[in-house]
């Protein structure tokens, strides 16, 4: 009798075949098929679960529970299916004793209830798991969990500590945990190992810098510790800040949090259950070593709640570094709704006011988004890109989100409705200078971790940058995406081109089939307009190069003629009359991306690239090449005149060769390639 009551489901009405949902029927009928032994069977839990109780045979050690555990031959189970959603949503597991030993086990999912036990069965999301397998492997893997808890094996010796899994937080507090697990460091030093607390700067994430750390109820950012308790002029601020911007949702408000921690002893007390109330949070605390009651009325009596949310982020020691940190310090995050009608005409909270666990994220920093980008740290560089159209702001993006973040932008234009369509910022920037409104972006990305991001906008045109070199000193690379051709031609003379930077330019040509990133060799030879010839040259033998510059003729021939006296190389995304989508951009400035992270090698090599990228929008993408183009042999006119020659690798040789063969003969002359008459080259 006495194993029956100290059941979860003691007293819960059984539920006959017919009263169960066809598929949690069919459930049941493959447990009792699967485990005859096992007693399955089908309880009322509420409106919307179904409770399978099922009695778990357990393979205990041969001299019984490793450390005296209290894990038994037969484990009671209670697997809840929701009414709606199984079996697309995979079950809950609950054991069903009441005195199940949670705090020396891991791999459990806290619950509001100490006494009940969920299993953490999987260490990703268990209802993909759950959509390839069966309820009868469902039960296995709980054979599985139960046998690793006798064995002590619930986490493996490279593992480490397994940390509080949190699920079902109503929101998240956003900082890096360095900083905080180094301040408790620092205080524990300072004061002896003992529990304490102090003071966190936070504010509360509405506006859009904040949007980032997604959009739920309670969002926070830590800002920092105080060293020292805030003083009643500060709080005074922050409650005159808030009034100010009560009515601005977009707008972040401030706050003051409680950092508390425990002393300095390892705790390896899991938690298997987390409290909901703030009377809970004060017996949580007292278990760990904290006492809340009086932080709590130190917090009030300084008039720091300002807010009627509080965050109370909790500190203690385990006794191994935590997984997935460096530490062996965890943190525990909730928020007590102080709010009136839980408050005491005293002051005080009321036992019953509600508390909510928070998730921890970490701020994104710019080691972080390289370490998550798989980039190496060391080859991060400075780049200047020209033209923040929809091909540049897309590559600036996609390299600031891989922790490249030394830019400067230039672009003198104001971002329009129709540059949505294949922008890389949204409508909240139209209007806006694009170079300013991308760096903004960008920066917004970063917000914790301003020093190390420099991103610069100039909304000017490049041309009056031309006259001002300083401006652009010490850039190591220029990336043009301007798509103008008399930016090219003003780059190709070299009137603005800085110092010794590297100049490469991103197109995409053929109504967006051909992708083209130009990479000038050192000492810019060969130079862009030798990397063109290189190519046009190519389509002799080159059927996707062939077939572009042959539409291009018959385009040429047609009604376009007078738009198109030159090879059109590059399309002007700003124009409302460009039939091109957003997805074809992205492909082209995806490769230009990677492409220019390929940087060291090309520089190394010395060589001029062209990187093609190739789109067949109806078979779709089809490859992607790398040409390396030799540096030119360049010959100055004999009758001192501006005018010189550009000749390809062997070119000089092959010529002086065949002349050598003619002799004085005439042949009629060669037609070596093509000649440029503004800038003077063949």
């Amino acid at each position: 009798m006495g194993e029956e009551t100290n059941r979860h489901t003691a007293g819960q009405r059984e539920l006959a075949p017919e009263e169960l949902p066809r598929a949690i029927r069919l459930g049941l009928e493959e447990l009792q098929g699967a485990f005859p032994c096992s007693g399955a069977r089908s309880v009322h839990w509420n409106d919307n679960y179904v409770g399978l109780v099922i009695d778990v045979p357990v393979d205990l050690p041969t001299r019984g529970p490793v450390g005296g555990v209290d894990i038994r031959e037969i484990e009671p189970v209670v697997l809840l299916l929701n009414r709606r959603r199984y079996p697309r949503s995979a079950p809950f597991v609950y054991s069903d004793r009441r005195d199940f030993p949670s705090s020396r086990l891991a791999h459990l999912i806290p619950t509001g209830t100490r006494d009940r036990a969920c299993l953490c069965l999987h260490r990703g999301s268990i209802d993909d798991w759950f959509a390839e397998h069966s309820l009868t492997d469902l039960v296995e893997r709980v054979k599985s969990w139960l046998r690793d808890a006798a064995g002590n094996r619930l986490i493996r010796e490279e593992d480490r500590f397994e940390g509080t899994r949190i699920d079902g937080s109503v929101g998240i507090v956003v900082y890096p945990p360095a900083e905080i697990t180094g301040e408790v460091e620092r205080r524990w030093s300072a004061q002896g190992n003992g529990a304490g607390h102090c003071y966190l700067m936070m504010t509360i994430l509405k506006g859009k810098a904040a949007k980032q750390y997604l959009s739920l109820e309670f969002s926070y950012r830590v800002d920092f510790a105080f060293p020292e308790q805030p003083t009643g002029k500060l709080l005074d601020l922050f409650r005159r800040y808030n009034k100010v911007f009560e009515k601005e949702p977009q707008e972040d408000r401030l706050l003051i949090g409680i950092l508390a921690w425990a002393p300095r002893a390892p705790l390896a007390e899991y938690f298997g259950a987390l409290p909901e109330t703030y009377g809970e949070l004060r017996a949580f605390c007292r278990r760990i070593g904290v006492g809340l009651e009086a932080v709590v009325e130190e917090y009030r009596s300084l008039g720091a709640q300002v807010l009627q949310g509080t965050p109370i982020a909790l500190a203690l020691l385990r006794p191994q570094v935590l997984i997935g940190s460096m530490s062996p310090i965890e943190l525990l995050h909730f928020v007590v709704l102080g709010t009136d009608e839980y408050t005491e005409p005293g002051g005080g909270w009321k036992d019953e006011a509600p508390v909510h666990m928070l998730a921890h994220r970490t701020s994104l920093t710019v080691a972080f988004a390289r370490d998550l980008s798989h980039e190496n740290p060391a080859r991060a560089s400075a780049f200047t890109l020209v033209g923040c159209g929809a091909v540049g702001s897309k590559i600036s993006v996609h390299l600031a989100r891989a922790g490249h973040v030394d830019q400067i932008l230039v672009d003198p234009a104001e971002l329009s409705p129709h540059h949505l369509v294949r922008h890389g910022l949204g409508p909240e920037d139209v209007g806006e200078n694009k170079a300013v409104a991308l760096a903004a972006t960008i920066t917004s990305m970063y917000r914790l971790d301003q020093e190390q991001v420099h991103v610069r906008a100039i909304p000017r045109s490049i041309y009056d940058l031309f006259d001002h070199g300083e401006d652009l000193a010490n850039v190591p690379f220029i990336l043009d995406a301007t798509a103008s051709s008399s930016v090219l031609s003003a780059f190709i003379e070299g009137d603005g081109l800085p110092g010794r930077a590297h100049y490469a330019r991103c197109e995409i040509a053929d109504e967006g089939r051909l992708g083209l990133l130009w990479w000038e060799g050192a000492e810019r030879n060969p130079r862009i307009d030798d990397l063109q010839a290189f190519l046009f040259n190519l389509g002799q033998r080159e059927g996707v190069i062939a077939n572009w510059l042959r539409r291009h003729r018959e385009a040429r021939e047609g009604a376009r003629a007078a738009q198109l006296e030159e090879i059109g190389i590059g399309v002007s995304c700003s124009s409302t009359t460009l039939r091109l989508p957003d997805d074809v951009i992205s492909y082209h400035a995806a490769l230009f991306s990677i492409a220019y992270k390929q940087r060291d090698r090309w520089v190394q090599d010395g060589s001029g690239w062209i990187k093609l990228s190739l789109l067949d929008r109806d078979q779709g993408a089809r490859a992607a090449r790398t040409l390396r183009v030799s540096p030119v042999t360049i010959l100055a006119a004999a009758n001192g005149g501006s005018w010189q020659v550009r000749l390809s690798t062997g070119v000089r040789d092959r010529l002086v060769s065949w002349m050598r063969q003619a002799g004085k003969n005439e042949t009629g002359g060669l037609l070596l390639g093509f000649a440029h008459r503004k800038r003077g080259v063949i």
